[in-house]
C-alpha cells in the first residue's frame, strides 16, 4: 500500500475525510472489500449497513454496544475502471 494525500474538508458544518491508497490487489477485489457487508466485517471493526448509491445512508454499529452508532452519507459510488497494477 502506498500512502497518498489525505484531506479533511469542512462543508456545511461537517467534515469530510478523503483518503487515497494504491493497493496491490485487483480493483474488483478492493471494491468488494469496501462495499460488500460480509467482506467489510472481516477487516472493519464495526458492523456496517450501506445504501450503495450517492446520497445513500451508512450506519456503523459497534458489536456489543447498543447505544452508539455513527452515521454517514455515500457521496460517490462508482465501480473501479482503472487497474494500475
Amino acid at each position: 500500500m502506498t500512502p497518498r494525500s489525505d484531506t479533511l474538508t469542512p462543508s456545511d458544518g461537517r467534515t469530510a475525510l478523503r483518503m487515497e491508497r494504491r493497493l496491490a490487489h485487483p480493483p474488483e477485489k478492493v471494491w468488494s472489500a469496501l462495499t460488500d457487508p460480509a467482506q467489510i466485517g472481516q477487516w472493519f471493526p464495526s458492523a456496517v449497513t450501506v445504501e450503495l448509491r450517492p446520497g445513500g445512508a451508512m450506519t456503523f454499529s459497534m458489536p456489543g454496544v447498543s447505544d452508539v452508532a455513527m452515521t454517514g452519507t455515500v457521496t460517490d459510488a462508482e465501480e473501479p475502471r482503472l487497474n494500475l497494477g
